[in-house]
């Protein structure tokens, strides 16, 4: 696990979003958190860091997708487990720089739980970001 300071940018009904440059940072401090962070959505992103440590979404870089989805393989197992997850296109934000990923990311792709609560190809980071902790609150 990395170490690093999240920068908080939001906070409403016991949610954040935090800022993070890497996913192998996201810790039980993390609990309830959505994370918009600088590191690819690979297959080992979900199982290793966000589930175990309670993060209820993630907005992450598409590292340029890849073959067979593997910049984004959590994406889809997020969703099997009702997790709310997008990646933005690696061209839009520089890869492994979270603040990066907030301010200047395009949204590539969403799971279907995102999508769900709006989350769009297209919009911003922070935007879907917001659509997520919008969507979180609204269904507890």
């Amino acid at each position: 696990m990395t170490h690093e300071v999240h920068k908080v940018v939001r906070e409403a009904g016991g949610l954040r979003i935090v800022i993070a440059d890497s996913a192998t940072s996201v810790s039980e401090a993390n609990k309830n958190d959505i994370v918009v962070n600088g590191s690819h959505c690979g297959a080992n992103i979900a199982p290793d860091y966000i589930l175990p440590n309670g993060a209820r979404g993630i907005v992450g870089n598409d590292a340029g997708i890849g073959l067979e989805n593997a910049g984004v393989a959590s994406l889809a197992f997020l969703d099997q487990h009702g997790v709310p997850a997008a990646a933005v296109a690696a061209v839009s934000a520089e890869i492994g720089v979270g603040q990066s990923t907030y301010d200047e990311g395009v949204i590539s792709t969403a799971n279907g739980v995102a999508q769900k609560m709006g989350v769009k190809v297209g919009m911003s980071a922070k935007e879907a970001a917001d659509k997520m902790l919008e969507g979180i609150l609204t269904a507890t």
